[in-house]
C-alpha cells in the first residue's frame, strides 16, 4: 500500500535535506539554481518528515505494543476494552478494542473483536473483557485481485483480530470511568430511540447527527449508494460545513461585545470539536472539523483566507498526528472533492449567467455537485468500480433541504435533552425522512443508469487526474482573470501542456495493455467452501468448480467473489465441473476429496487434497510418488498442519493456499524440472 524505508535511510535523507535547505536559503539571491534547490529541499524535507513519522508508529519500534508480547496461535489471557462498534455481519457483532494486558503484562494497541450473534450477550462500548484466546491475523490477498483486509486494518492501526467465544470470557465489566462524552452519546442515542421515530428515520438521524451508521437499514444504505447520494449518510465535511453556518448564525450576537469576533470564533470551534467528540472522532469528522476550524478562523477575522491554505494546513495537521490517513479512501475522496469544487465549480458556474436568484441557487448546487463528482469519479472507479449516473438528480433534490433536516434533527436532540414535548417535530421528521427514502429508492431503482464493473489501474488513475488537473487549472486561471471573458479564448499555458502529456501517456498505456502478450495461467484459488481452478487463456477464463459439493448460496457467493476480482475484468467466463483428474501442459493433477478414494494408482507429479480426506498420506506418497502436494482452503487447518509435517519428513514439496494464497500450477512444472 505504501513504500516503507528504513529509519536509517530516512534520517540520512532528512540530514541531507536540512543541509541543502540551509545552503539554498543563504545563496538563493545569487542564482536561480539555488531557488530550485530550495523548493526541492523543502519537498524532500517534508517527505522524510512524514516517512519518519509513519515509520515511528510501526509496532516493531514500540516495545509495549501487544504484537511484541503474544505468540501466534497460542491462547493467552488478554484484557481488552471495547471502544468502537462496527456494523455487524451475518454471523458476528464487531468492535474495535484496545488491548490493555497480555498475560498480566501492560501493553497497548488495537484489535478487531468478533462476537458470535448466537451467544446472545449484549456487548456495549466501554465494556472491559478478560478473555482466554489468541490474537490472529486477518486474511490478506489470498487470490489475485482480492481485497487485502489485513493491510486495510493495518492502515487504521489494527494489528490483529480476536474471535471471542462466550465460554472463553473470564470476566466482563463496565468501565465506570468512561468519559462524559461517551455517556452523553449513549444518552442521545437512547433518547432518539425512545422518541417515536420510525426505524428508517431513526437510523438516518443517528447517522446524520451522531455519526452512528450501524442502525441504518442495509437496503437504505445500498439505495443511497446507487443513487449517488451516499455522502449524505456519511458524516463528513458536508455536514460540518452546514453546522458551521448554523453556528455562525446563532452566535452572531457575540460579535457586538468587546473582542466579540475572536470570542465567536472560539465558541464555534469549541462547539465543532465537542460535536466531533460526541460522534466518536471518526477520521471523516476529524479531518472535516480540522479543516473547517481553519476556515472559521479565516471567516471570523474578516480575512479572505485561501481555501487551498486551509486545506493544506488541515491536511498537514492531520497527517502530522496520523500519517496513515493519507492512504484512507475517505481522506482521499474528501480532499479530492473539495479541491474539485474549488477548481471546477467556478468554471461550470460561469458558463451560464442566471438573473433569477431561485434558479441561480439550484444552478450553484448543480455545479457544485457536478464538480465534486468529476473530482471523485476516478477514485470511485478505482476503489469501487461503479459510478451512479443519476447522481445529479439525487443531489439536486436532497441537498437544498439537507440543512433544514440537520437543523430540525439538532433541535430534536435539544428538546429531548430538556424533556419538552416533541411529538410534532418527531412526526415532521418521520414524514420528511420517509419521503427522502422513497425518492432515493425510486432513483436507485433505475439500474441501467448505474455504471458497473469499470476498473482502473493506478497508472491510469494518476494519468486521468493529470488530465483533469491540467484542464481545470487552465480554465480556472482564465475565470479568475475575467468572469465575463470566454475561457476558451486564452492561450494555452503549462497546465494545458501537462494535460496534453497526460493524454499522450494515457493513450500510450492503453496501447501497451492491448499489445501486451496475455500470459496463460492455471491457477488453484484459495476458497474455503470448495475447490476452484481457474484456467486463464487470452480473453477467456474457464472456472473448474466442484459446485456439486457446495450448497447453492455458497456456490453463488464463491462465484461472485471470483468474478468481482480485477483479474477477470473484460474476460469471458465459462464454468465447468471439476473432475478428479485435471490435465495441464504435459502433466496432470490428481484430486483426492473427502471420499479418500483414488481411482487410479498411477504415478503423478501433483496431488491436490480437498475437503479434508481421511487418508494415510505417507502411503499415498509411497504409491504415487508426487513431487508436490497441495492443500486448498476447503481442508481443516489441523489436517493441513499434519500433512505438512508428513511431507517435510518425506522430502516432498508441500503447498497450502492458507499460507501462500492462490497457486499458479504452471510454476510447478518449473519446480519439477529444477
Amino acid at each position: 500500500m505504501y513504500l516503507q524505508l528504513s529509519i536509517t535511510i530516512l534520517i540520512w535523507l532528512s540530514v541531507i535535506a536540512i543541509i541543502s535547505l540551509s545552503i539554498s536559503v543563504l545563496l538563493s539571491q545569487r542564482s536561480s539554481f539555488f531557488k530550485v534547490l530550495y523548493s526541492f529541499s523543502v519537498l524532500i524535507f517534508f517527505f522524510t518528515l512524514g516517512a519518519l513519522n509513519l515509520s515511528s508508529k510501526d509496532p516493531i519500534y514500540n516495545k509495549s505494543h501487544f504484537s511484541n508480547h503474544f505468540t501466534q496461535g497460542k491462547e493467552q489471557i488478554i484484557s481488552i476494552k471495547l471502544i468502537d462498534r462496527l456494523h455487524p455481519n451475518a454471523y458476528n457483532d464487531r468492535f474495535y478494542a484496545l488491548v490493555n494486558q497480555v498475560d498480566g503484562i501492560k501493553v497497548e494497541g488495537k484489535v478487531l473483536v468478533l462476537f458470535k450473534k448466537s451467544d446472545s450477550i449484549n456487548y456495549k462500548l466501554g465494556h472491559k473483557l478478560l478473555v482466554y484466546d489468541d490474537i490472529s491475523q486477518a486474511s490478506d490477498e489470498r487470490n489475485p485481485g482480492d481485497f487485502n483486509y489485513k493491510e486495510y486494518l493495518r492502515l487504521i492501526d489494527v494489528y490483529g483480530q480476536i474471535y471471542v467465544d462466550k465460554n472463553h470470557v473470564l470476566n466482563l465489566s463496565r468501565d465506570e470511568d468512561q468519559s462524559w462524552i461517551v455517556n452523553l452519546r449513549d444518552r442521545l442515542m437512547n433518547s432518539l430511540a425512545n422518541s417515536g421515530l420510525k426505524d428508517k428515520p431513526l437510523g438516518i438521524i443517528q447517522a446524520l447527527i451522531l455519526g452512528q451508521r450501524n442502525n441504518v437499514d442495509q437496503s437504505v444504505t445500498q439505495s443511497f449508494r446507487d443513487a449517488g447520494v451516499i455522502h449524505i449518510l456519511a458524516l463528513s465535511g458536508l455536514h460540518v460545513g452546514i453546522i458551521l453556518l448554523i453556528l455562525r448564525r446563532l452566535t452572531n450576537g457575540i460579535r457586538s461585545f468587546k473582542y466579540g469576533t475572536w470570542l465567536q470564533t472560539i465558541v464555534i470551534i469549541s462547539l465543532l470539536w465537542v460535536f466531533a467528540l460526541i460522534t466518536g472522532m471518526s477520521p471523516s469528522i476529524l479531518r472535516a472539523v480540522t479543516m473547517f476550524s481553519f476556515i472559521a478562523v479565516g471567516m471570523n477575522v474578516n480575512r479572505k483566507a485561501s481555501i487551498f491554505h486551509s486545506l493544506a494546513l488541515s491536511a498537514f495537521v492531520l497527517l502530522l498526528f496520523n500519517p496513515k490517513l493519507l492512504f484512507h479512501v475517505g481522506f482521499q475522496l474528501s480532499y479530492t472533492a473539495v479541491i474539485a469544487i474549488v477548481l471546477i465549480q467556478p468554471i461550470l458556474y460561469n458558463f451560464i449567467s442566471i438573473r433569477w436568484k431561485a434558479i441561480d441557487y439550484f444552478w450553484q448546487i448543480g455545479t457544485v455537485t457536478i464538480a465534486a463528482q468529476i473530482g471523485v469519479a476516478p477514485l470511485s472507479l478505482f476503489y469501487f468500480h461503479q459510478f451512479p449516473g443519476l447522481f445529479l438528480l439525487g443531489n439536486m433534490l436532497l441537498l437544498p433541504i439537507l440543512p433544514l433536516i440537520i437543523g430540525l434533527s439538532i433541535l430534536l436532540l435539544v428538546i429531548l435533552l430538556i424533556r419538552v414535548p416533541s411529538d410534532w417535530l418527531v412526526e415532521l421528521l418521520n414524514l420528511s425522512l420517509n419521503w427522502i427514502v422513497k425518492v432515493v429508492e425510486k432513483i436507485s431503482s433505475y439500474d441501467d443508469f448505474i455504471i458497473k464493473n469499470i476498473h482502473l489501474d493506478l497508472i491510469e488513475l494518476i494519468l486521468i487526474y493529470g488530465i483533469l488537473l491540467g484542464i481545470a487549472l487552465f480554465f480556472y486561471r482564465s475565470v479568475r482573470k475575467s468572469r465575463k471573458e470566454r475561457v476558451l479564448t486564452k492561450k494555452p499555458g503549462y497546465s494545458l501542456h501537462m494535460a496534453l502529456f497526460a493524454v499522450i501517456g494515457f493513450v500510450g498505456f492503453q496501447s501497451f495493455k492491448i499489445l501486451k502478450p496475455d500470459m496463460s495461467t492455471f491457477m488453484l484459488m484459495h476458497q474455503a467452501s470448495g475447490s476452484v481452478i481457474s484456467i486463464h487463456n487470452k480473453d477467456e477464463v474457464l472456472l473448474l468448480i466442484d459446485f456439486h459439493k457446495m450448497d447453492s448460496s455458497r456456490f453463488h457467493t464463491a462465484l461472485n467473489r471470483i468474478k468481482s476480482s480485477s483479474v477477470y475484468r473484460n474476460r469471458t467466463i465459462k464454468i465447468d465441473s471439476l473432475q478428479n483428474k485435471v490435465k495441464f501442459n504435459k502433466s496432470e493433477i490428481i484430486i483426492i476429496d473427502e471420499s479418500g478414494v483414488i481411482s487410479d494408482y498411477v504415478k503423478t507429479p501433483v496431488i491436490l487434497l480437498s475437503h479434508s480426506p481421511q487418508i494415510h498420506l505417507d502411503k499415498v506418497i509411497s504409491k504415487l510418488e508426487p513431487h508436490t502436494i497441495i492443500a486448498d482452503g476447503s481442508n481443516y487447518r489441523n489436517y493441513v498442519t499434519r500433512w505438512k509435517a508428513t511431507c517435510e519428513k518425506r522430502n516432498v514439496r508441500f503447498l497450502s493456499t492458507y499460507e501462500v494464497g492462490a497457486i499458479n500450477l504452471y510454476h510447478l512444472e518449473a519446480h519439477k524440472q529444477n
